[in-house]
């Protein structure tokens, strides 16, 4: 017995290429399946939209914000960069109660080299040292003003 199936002679191929009712059964099964899948899907989606009811479905324009996209970053980013270097080199209020202001960093500079940098406390950390600090000064002893020339 050949276990390829039984060949005849007078035939020249083999009686048994492939199972033609295997074949069909299994694609008309997968075709069922899909099909089943569909409508269980369908009949979500119905239910869902049943459950949330009809004011649900419509979304109004008026529900979301508008994005908020720039149009031009780079401009906007030129507009910034030109704001800050404004900021460095231009007297202002930092904060107007506390008595903090802003100087242009030419004049910090000077500053520093006239008055030297401020004494730190010996091995203290910063914490240490900003805990160490008196609340009551809220103003500077020395005002810093536009250099005299």
């Amino acid at each position: 017995m050949n276990p390829q199936g039984r060949t005849r002679e007078k035939d020249g191929h083999e009686g048994r290429d492939a199972d033609i009712l295997g074949v069909v059964l299994i694609i008309g099964l997968v075709l069922v399946l899909l099909a089943i899948g569909f409508l269980a899907a369908r009949g979500v989606f119905r239910y869902a939209q049943r459950r949330t009811g009809p004011a649900a479905r419509v979304m109004k324009l008026a529900d979301f914000p508008a994005p908020r996209l720039q149009a031009y970053p780079a401009d906007d980013y030129r507009a910034f960069l030109k704001a800050r270097e404004r900021e460095l080199h231009s007297y202002g209020w930092v904060d107007r109660k506390s008595g903090v202001v802003r100087v242009p960093i030419e004049r910090a500079m000077q500053l520093v080299v006239e008055r030297g940098l401020p004494e730190v406390g010996g091995g203290q950390t910063r914490v240490q040292l900003m805990q160490a600090r008196p609340a009551s000064e809220a103003q500077p002893k020395n005002p810093v003003g536009p250099p005299s020339s």
